[in-house]
């Protein structure tokens, strides 16, 4: 399994969702147009309307990379509505990749055994 994925979890600030859908929305565009490959990229509000997970699968550690260092410089401008609280990654990355997600306190999931259709 060469794929990597990680999963987000945002706290979505009062008063704030739809700013952050809008923000949301901006970063669909830009990474569905310039980031071949991000082969997935999907953001689920909670029922709540305060939680926010986004799910993002790349075709290698090096894509992923590519993708951190595309949206790094506007990050902060969403993580001031909704803060990072849970980085989840999943498969076997790169010690580059590794470190550069190292700030979030991600969790890691090396892929053990399993398949896709």
């Amino acid at each position: 399994m060469n794929t990597v994925s990680y999963v987000l979890e945002f706290t979505i600030k009062d008063g704030k969702v739809d700013e952050f859908k809008s923000m949301a929305a901006g970063y669909i565009s830009t990474v569905k147009e310039n980031e071949p490959g991000t082969l997935g990229y999907q953001w689920f509000l909670g029922e709540s309307g305060n939680r926010c997970l986004l799910l993002e699968t790349f075709s290698s550690s090096d894509a992923m990379l590519t993708h951190l260092a595309n949206v790094g410089p506007s990050l902060p401008d969403l993580l001031a509505i909704a803060p990072i609280t849970r980085v989840e990654v999943l498969g076997t990355v790169s010690d580059e990749a590794r470190d550069a997600l190292a700030a979030l306190d991600a969790a890691h999931f090396p892929h053990f055994d399993g398949f896709d259709r």
